[in-house]
């Protein structure tokens, strides 16, 4: 079944993350589409590729999709405890 964008909304400040081999990295994400398929609506993320735009959760290693600012907050605290761990040892 095809998926139908009834609308698009800009979405700045928000990331879409991927896992890379064990390590989560974000791609930003241009907008969000409200999409209809099978008489149900949704909304899903939208980011670059290349030349074109696709749906997110579409891509390989799709992990979720937030805002960039709880995304660099996880990081920074993934790398507070790595130095931590160095610290101890």
């Amino acid at each position: 079944m095809q998926d139908n964008i009834i609308q698009i909304m800009p979405a700045p400040g928000w990331v879409a993350v991927f896992d890379e081999g064990g390590e989560e990295a974000a791609q930003a994400v241009v907008c969000f589409a409200l999409v209809e398929s099978a008489m149900k609506r949704e909304v899903r993320a939208m980011v670059a590729e290349g030349a074109q735009i696709g749906f997110a959760d579409a891509l390989p290693n799709f992990v979720r999709v937030e805002e960039l600012d709880a995304f660099e907050e996880d990081d920074e605290d993934e790398e507070q405890d790595e130095e931590e761990e160095e610290d101890e040892e």
